[in-house]
């Protein structure tokens, strides 16, 4: 049954339900439905959530088929099943269409494999054109898609076209619910992120992540450039800055990440962290600043993006206010830093000419002092500075202008 079927269904059932109210006081009893007529309709339940891995089956050809990064479903094409064992209620209202679902409610897409699940769903179409204008889930939300999955208590999709058709609206929103402690969580293959709010605007390629951001995330690696020669944490001065690419990283903000898929900028605000995931002979590079810029090489058009949740591979990261640079055996102290993966550098310096970035290395108990700036060459460690450099010696635990918190692993 196609959704222009549903609807029109269920129109009918509202007006056959209206005349039964109406006359509910001369109609004879009803029949009782048994067990078994009902057992002539199959009753397959959902396998798609809670994320199972089912093959999916070959997409139906339709005038709109979904955009393969969508995260909510696209209710304008393709057959839809609809489940609810609370009210249902239709009504018109300045030309709109507004269904009301509630308890328990579950809408599938066969042609596109999504799900959305939510206590209550409201659906707006407008009658003229048969687009869904606003698609509205509340308590419990679930939604799965063949590129994401979310979670949240509210998710709002919204579309609007122009007099000549064209689109001008096209947001969808996963939120929260800070009352009862519940945070929003996308995931898209193995990245996942959690906050209080997305918000993303598909029309303008924006992606908005506000709330005290958590997040485990890939930044696929160029593959048109070989990696570092210098990993580890063994040889050279500084050896622990090699930085891997392609590699997992642990994210943590105060603020919010604000990603333009037009620039392939992220924006990180307030206390960020990034953590390289450790492995077995390196436990990562740990970076903490008060903000913090990616901007990603964007792939190609036509090259397939990945299943990461940016597109691209890092092609720099700048972080800016007490920066603070953590691995095995170093610790660095600047007030602004620059890694520049196409030129393999990485630029430490102060914002005051007279201050000094400082390089801790524990293992050593001494103190790298650099005027103004240092610079680091990533493939032979070489570095240099805007003036001369000393050694001092230090006792204890190298010194720290920050004291982050790390999210654990989901």
């Amino acid at each position: 049954m196609s959704r222009h079927d549903i609807f029109e269904c269920m129109s009918v059932l509202a007006l056959l339900l209206g005349c039964l109210a109406i006359q509910a006081g001369d109609a004879p009893a009803l029949p009782k439905v048994t067990e078994e007529e009902l057992q002539r309709i199959e009753r397959v339940p959902s396998a798609v959530f809670p994320w199972k891995k089912v093959a999916p089956a070959a997409p139906k050809k339709t005038a709109n088929p979904a955009a393969p990064d969508d995260a909510v479903m696209d209710l304008n094409s393709g057959e839809i099943i609809i489940k609810a064992v609370g009210n249902f209620s239709r009504e018109e209202r300045s030309g709109k269409e507004i269904l009301t679902l509630t308890k328990d409610v579950e809408i599938e897409q066969l042609t596109t494999q999504s799900v959305l699940r939510g206590q209550t769903i409201r659906v707006v179409r407008d009658l003229k054109t048969g687009q869904t204008e606003l698609l509205e889930a509340q308590g419990g939300v679930e939604v799965v898609t063949a590129e994401r999955k979310g979670r949240g208590e509210l998710l709002t999709y919204e579309t609007q076209y122009g007099p000549q058709g064209q689109l001008i609206k096209d947001m969808y929103t996963i939120e929260g619910d800070f009352r009862k402690g519940v945070r929003a969580i996308l995931w898209q293959g193995d990245d996942v992120i959690e906050a209080e709010k997305f918000v993303n605007d598909r029309r303008l390629d924006t992606f908005r992540v506000s709330g005290g951001p958590i997040a485990i995330m890939t930044i696929p690696g160029d593959p048109r450039q070989a990696p570092p020669k210098t990993q580890g944490t063994a040889g050279g001065m500084l050896p622990g800055l090699g930085v891997s690419p392609g590699g997992k990283i642990r994210l943590k903000a105060d603020g919010e990440m604000f990603y333009e898929g037009s620039s392939g900028r992220v924006r990180i605000t307030r206390n960020v962290i990034l953590q390289q995931d450790p492995t077995a002979t390196d436990p990562g590079m740990r970076i903490t600043s008060d903000e913090a810029l990616l901007t990603l090489l964007l792939p190609p058009p036509g090259q397939p993006a990945g299943t990461s949740v940016f597109s691209g591979s890092l092609k720099s990261m700048e972080c800016t206010g007490r920066v603070e640079i953590k691995t095995a055996t170093q610790t660095v102290l600047c007030d602004h830093a620059v890694l520049d993966m196409q030129k393999k550098n990485f630029v430490m310096e102060m914002k005051v000419a007279k201050d000094e970035v400082r390089v801790y290395l524990t293992d050593k108990k001494m103190a790298l002092i650099a005027p103004k700036s240092l610079t680091v060459n990533m493939e032979t460690s070489e570095f240099h500075s805007a003036g001369s450099l000393r050694m001092e010696s230090f006792s204890g635990t190298p010194p720290s202008n920050r004291t982050p918190v790390l999210p654990k692993a989901k």
